[in-house]
């Protein structure tokens, strides 16, 4: 089969390689779609890849596709079924999966990373890893689901966003636009966004900002803006998906008394914040890290019934011989989408 084989020293290449066979407990799918995701560009423009991963790698863990073999252990699952994969894979027996917060698993492991992944015609997953797609759901949209959406989605759930609340969304990535969608569908009163993107300000209004501000503007002026558009002492929920040491001081100078900052950006800041004001005016602070299996879920839940549409972050759609041009691509207006047998 062909796929797309990354390795530092060489950079992307088409190629043909084994077609994947199923392991007992696995599935082979034919892939209809995988997302081009934020830390495949990392990895691909040099920085260090997550644990467990090894070079000559086929990167690509938002994946979407059918099944086409079963290993001799999977029951639940059929020839022809659509799925999406959730890509992270959990050990099940650490503390953070025993109290069922398998997303901080201390030994997890992700498809596209520490085995192969989905820019490929084929992939063998762990069956215990697929979700069912409806048939409302292209695999396009529904590949994006799997970790695009379903990371600002844990994020929301652990701040508590609620609808009639105000949100703001630090960062315009294909992270922060996914949670601007998102809060839509949370049924948020109001939603605004702060980019340090140029062209941030314009692809944050398309993707449901009522208000963006950029972080060119002085910090007191953007904090102003915002407490004003907010009302009510300030916002309800910020979610920071930069994390840097300013966002994170403006995430908590424009946060209401007793509400909260949930921080998903993971940059390499120390941040330094005010202890006694914070506490005063009962700041809760969340760390937010992936997604679970269930997100995945209810997102394809979400999806099939017109509450959410994915489809509206998807930048580009490229077959796979032409990956390239998807890593090359503007970031901030979505994600890129590959297709590998079109």
């Amino acid at each position: 089969m062909r796929a797309v084989v990354f390795s530092p020293d060489t950079g992307f290449r088409v190629t043909d390689v084994e077609t994947p066979v199923a392991a007992p407990d696995e599935v082979v799918l034919r892939v209809a779609a995988c997302g081009v995701c934020g830390s495949d560009r990392q990895v691909a423009s040099g920085e260090s890849a997550p644990a467990g991963t090894s070079f000559p790698l086929v990167m690509g863990h938002e994946i979407a596709g059918y099944i086409v073999a079963l290993g001799s252990e999977v029951e639940r699952w059929s020839a022809g079924d659509d799925v999406v994969v959730y890509p992270f894979i959990e050990c099940g027996t650490c503390a953070a999966c025993i109290h069922g917060q398998a997303n901080l698993c201390v030994r997890q492991t992700c498809i596209g990373y520490a085995r192969q992944g989905g820019f490929a015609e084929q992939v063998a997953v762990p069956a215990k890893q697929l979700v069912a797609r409806p048939k409302a759901v292209s695999e396009t949209s529904a590949a994006l689901l799997v970790d695009a959406f379903a990371t600002p989605y844990r994020a929301m759930n652990d701040a508590g966003v609620e609808s009639g609340q105000t949100v703001l969304v630090i960062g315009t990535g294909g992270l922060g636009l996914a949670a601007l969608r998102l809060a839509r569908a949370f049924g948020v009163r109001s939603v605004g966004a702060v980019t340090r993107r140029p062209e941030g300000i314009s692809t944050a209004t398309q993707h449901g900002a009522d208000i963006a501000i950029s972080t060119d503007e002085p910090e007191r002026s953007m904090a102003r803006q915002l407490r004003r558009w907010a009302g009510a002492g300030g916002v309800d929920v910020v979610i920071d998906t930069i994390a840097s040491t300013g966002t994170l001081a403006l995430a908590l100078e424009v946060v209401r008394p007793g509400g909260t900052v949930a921080v998903v950006g993971m940059s390499e800041d120390e941040a330094m914040f005010p202890v006694a004001k914070t506490v005063r005016r009962g700041t809760r602070i969340v760390a937010s890290y992936g997604s679970r299996i269930e997100d995945v879920r209810k997102l394809m839940d979400w999806a099939a019934s017109g509450r959410l549409d994915p489809s509206q972050l998807i930048a580009g759609i490229v077959p796979l011989d032409q990956l390239e041009k998807a890593f090359s691509g503007q970031r901030s207006s979505g994600r890129w989408v590959i297709t590998p047998n079109s």
